[in-house]
């Protein structure tokens, strides 16, 4: 389902015998969130941008959340690229490359 707004997730994980208290924001990737979603990116240590392999709007999009991105958080910030609906080779419109 597609996010409307924002969704918030908290998960605990153990690295190196240290707990990490994970707080996780889905932010919507639609246009008409794009001014509610900015006000997220302060104080994130990393960023995960997703797009969808069978939609090559969405990957057309990145550029302009990594910019996003830029102007609203640290050089610091970690940002993460991940392809969504892999298993749809059928329906791909994002090659590979």
């Amino acid at each position: 389902m597609a996010t409307i707004g924002v969704d918030f997730k908290l998960k605990t994980i153990n690295v190196d015998e240290a707990k990490v208290k994970l707080q996780i924001w889905d932010t919507a990737g639609q246009e008409r969130f794009r001014n509610i979603t900015q006000t997220y990116y302060k104080g994130a240590a990393g960023i995960i941008l997703a797009y969808a392999v069978n939609n090559k709007q969405s990957f057309k999009n990145i550029g302009g959340w990594i910019k996003q991105i830029e102007s609203n958080t640290s050089e610091t910030v970690c940002k993460i690229l991940i392809a969504l609906k892999a298993d749809l080779m059928e329906d791909r419109e994002v090659e590979e490359e």
